[in-house]
């Protein structure tokens, strides 16, 4: 049990509410009260809380990195000045084709990590060797929603026969085995350019028969883009994936930077969800998504860090402070991405998007999902607008702490569930051994 003892919080309108009690008990949010109330206080002695003093300080509710590949960490640095389908194709998938599951549980570690110091309690995540990731993820506490997505079997390969498949059913035994829904299965189409019809069928089936989300890259490059259309007689990728019965799923659907209009209908109107990831698609060369006219089709749009090879941190509120300064240069608008629609995106939208109703706001009986910030830095100071002062000043070192389920996983810079020194030392390890093995190919 916790009590944040006269501690500032943003509410579910994101307007600054100052000075009050907000007791977790258990996993939930209990109580909200005035500091002042004398009751209130009577009661709190008597439950003798773990008192975190809030002076100084806001709450806000938990981020949620909506597109990533965790155990890129392994490759942070690797493959650079190379666009999206030289970059896959000659030095990723040959350097993933190496990792074992003992590998990405590492990577997976050093990438929980970052998250954790930026205030991160939730992803979408697309990646292999799953058993190692989801042994990361219980040991750390964070929660995930986790596919290993289908990637070019091969015409012919079912989708039963594949790792994916194998992948899958790990995640759905884990989750009848550990029904805390802390990490969700979702089905993964790694992109149009890198399956065939019949497997996305299969896969489609699969995914409405266990009634899983569906992650899939769409329209991240336009070569991708327009490649599809001269594929599959003048369709885009939506389109493509819409004719397939594809978003009869609830899909979150990442990158699309070349969506055009009759794409944002079909993502609209089907309650898709679109990931803006800034920080991978200039690093990449792949271009500029038009997030306001998203928002102006009524999308629902979340924000992801993508992998850390192709970003290459996984800092949440440095992406969310890029996505915010492209729209408003580019569109030449200052107008545009407002801090609330952007904390918007990377809470409440980023919950309902993983099926997660119960948190995403701070509000009693929502689960204890939590960042705190420390106001009394420079860099804070002084504060006109609270939520203007998180997109565009804050930064990790203001993260005091991050809560996720009631239990405190990072404080002032120090990790609760994991030993980053080995860490760090097994990472290098790990990339000196791959480096050699794929010098003797």
């Amino acid at each position: 049990m916790f009590l944040l003892k006269n501690i500032d919080y943003l509410d579910h309108n994101f307007v600054h509410q100052k000075n009050v009690d907000i007791l977790v008990e258990n996993n939930i949010i209990k109580q909200i009260r005035s500091g002042s109330d004398d009751n209130y206080n009577d009661l709190i002695s008597e439950q003798k809380p773990e008192i975190i003093d809030g002076k100084n300080r806001v709450v806000l509710p938990g981020f949620y990195n909506m597109h990533s590949h965790v155990p890129m960490t392994l490759l942070r640095g690797y493959g650079e000045g190379l666009n999206l389908q030289d970059w896959l194709f000659t030095k990723i998938f040959p350097f993933e084709n190496l990792l074992t599951a003992e590998d990405t549980y590492w990577g997976t570690l050093l990438g929980l990590s970052e998250f954790l110091a930026s205030g991160i309690i939730s992803f979408s995540d697309m990646y292999m060797r799953m058993p190692g990731i989801v042994k990361a993820i219980d040991q750390v506490g964070i929660k995930a929603n986790l596919c290993n997505a289908i990637t070019d079997f091969g015409p012919g390969v079912k989708f039963s026969e594949t790792e994916s498949y194998r992948d899958e059913m790990f995640l759905l035994d884990y989750m009848n085995n550990n029904p805390n829904r802390k990490i969700i299965a979702d089905a993964g189409i790694h992109a149009e350019y890198t399956s065939y019809p019949d497997q996305v069928l299969q896969l489609l089936e699969f995914a409405a028969d266990n009634n899983l989300i569906i992650q899939l890259h769409l329209s991240e490059t336009a070569f991708e883009h327009e490649e599809c259309k001269q594929r599959h007689q003048g369709k885009t990728p939506a389109e493509y994936f819409f004719d397939l019965g594809v978003f009869q799923q609830k899909c979150i659907l990442a990158h699309g930077v070349y969506v055009e209009a009759k794409d944002l209908k079909i993502i609209q109107q089907n309650n898709a969800v679109l990931v803006h990831n800034p920080a991978s698609n200039m690093k990449l060369g792949s271009g500029f998504a038009s997030v306001g006219q998203w928002l102006d089709f009524g999308v629902t749009v979340c924000i992801g860090t993508d992998g850390a090879a192709s970003n290459n941190d996984l800092d949440l509120l440095q992406e969310t402070r890029l996505a915010a300064l492209i729209q408003k240069g580019l569109k030449k608008d200052p107008k545009l991405l407002k801090p609330e629609q952007l904390l918007q995106m990377i809470t409440i939208n980023g919950a309902i998007a993983q099926g997660r109703n119960n948190s995403g706001q701070i509000k009693e009986g929502n689960t204890a999902d939590l960042v705190i910030f420390d106001l009394d830095t420079p860099n804070m100071q002084p504060i006109y607008d609270l939520a203007t002062n998180i997109i565009y000043s804050a930064n990790q070192k203001n993260i005091y702490l991050t809560m996720v389920d009631g239990q405190i996983l990072y404080r002032n810079g120090e990790y609760k569930t994991l030993d980053i020194e080995k860490v760090k030392f097994e990472v290098d390890r790990i990339k000196n051994e791959k480096l050699t093995q794929l010098s003797k190919h």
